[in-house]
């Protein structure tokens, strides 16, 4: 990744913010989150001699949904986006009936040859990979598809959508103009060491300086994505996880030439959103409690693994 700093990296900063009187200052209106299951249920055998081909096939199901705050409740916004289906290296299955019959099920034939364009694999251990790869693929698609429809939508005026997760997987920059991204897992660092453990070692209510940043493999490919990011801490506990707390917030580049002013702002609603906290739930500490919201809708339209499993079996 290549970082320009927006704002001194000398110090962190205090996000003007007083519990009490604060509470019920979020802007924010809409919250987006999605979800996917992937199950391989069997295999088909192919014989193309000499060789013996073994064809994984994996069920799916991806959702993504936008929640709405009305009247300081969540309600859907429109109807949830689910999907389910298959998983398969379509041209390899030698007796293509058998993919009509999941069709004619209800069920989407998702051909994983067409995930890299490099055509079937005949690997075994490729065909499941692609299939995992490919379930991810398809629900940004989904939440990419549902985040475009909200942006058209007259409706939301001028409010900003909080999408769980970052923003650098969505390619409709319009789209992202009114959009936050928030990301709870973090698996690169953007600054030297003793910058980045300055960082980790934040307190509560305290923010980053903001950053601009964008994947240098972008150079190579037409439509560049950028983002402006900064951390917040939400919540902190002595001597815990130095991530205990931590997001990693993303908004639009347009911004960047406020980027105190929306960093400021956009940490003030955060920090109100964290509440009720959402204890004893995995990762409650950088739980914001619409996402969670979101993700308990989510759990009652998605079938978990073991009911996925049951089902098959039946």
């Amino acid at each position: 990744m290549q970082v320009v700093l927006l704002e001194s990296a000398n110090s962190v900063y205090d996000v003007p913010y007083d519990c009490r009187k604060d509470s019920n200052c979020s802007e924010f209106r809409f919250f987006e989150d999605g979800r996917q299951r992937t199950l391989q249920i069997g295999y088909i055998r192919a014989d193309y001699k000499p060789n013996l081909v073994l064809i994984p096939v994996h069920f799916f199901v991806v959702a993504a949904v936008i929640l709405e705050r009305q009247d300081r409740h969540l309600k859907l916004w429109k109807e949830p986006r689910v999907d389910q289906g298959i998983f398969i290296a379509r041209s390899l299955v030698p007796d293509q009936s058998v993919l009509d019959e999941f069709a004619q099920s209800g069920l989407s034939i998702v051909d994983t040859e067409t995930a890299t364009g490099t055509g079937a694999p005949m690997d075994y251990y490729e065909m499941r990979r692609r299939a995992l790869n490919r379930a991810k693929t398809h629900r940004l698609a989904l939440e990419q598809q549902l985040i475009t429809e909200w942006r058209g939508d007259p409706g939301i005026g001028d409010g900003f959508l909080v999408v769980d997760g970052t923003l650098m997987n969505i390619r409709d920059e319009r789209s992202v103009e009114r959009c936050v991204g928030v990301s709870r897992s973090f698996g690169n660092r953007y600054f030297d060491i003793p910058q980045h453990n300055r960082i980790m070692q934040m307190s509560e209510r305290q923010r980053s300086w903001a950053f601009r940043f964008h994947d240098e493999q972008d150079d190579l490919r037409e439509g560049a994505r950028e983002r402006m990011s900064w951390y917040l801490r939400l919540r902190e506990r002595c001597h815990g996880d130095p991530e205990f707390g931590l997001l990693r917030i993303e908004i639009a580049k347009k911004y960047v030439n406020e980027a105190q002013v929306y960093a400021e702002r956009f940490s003030r609603s955060l920090l109100s959103e964290r509440f009720p906290t959402a204890y004893p739930t995995p990762r409650w500490d950088k739980h914001l409690y619409p996402l969670g919201v979101c993700d308990s809708y989510l759990s009652s339209v998605v079938p978990s693994m073991s009911t996925i499993t049951a089902s098959m079996r039946g």
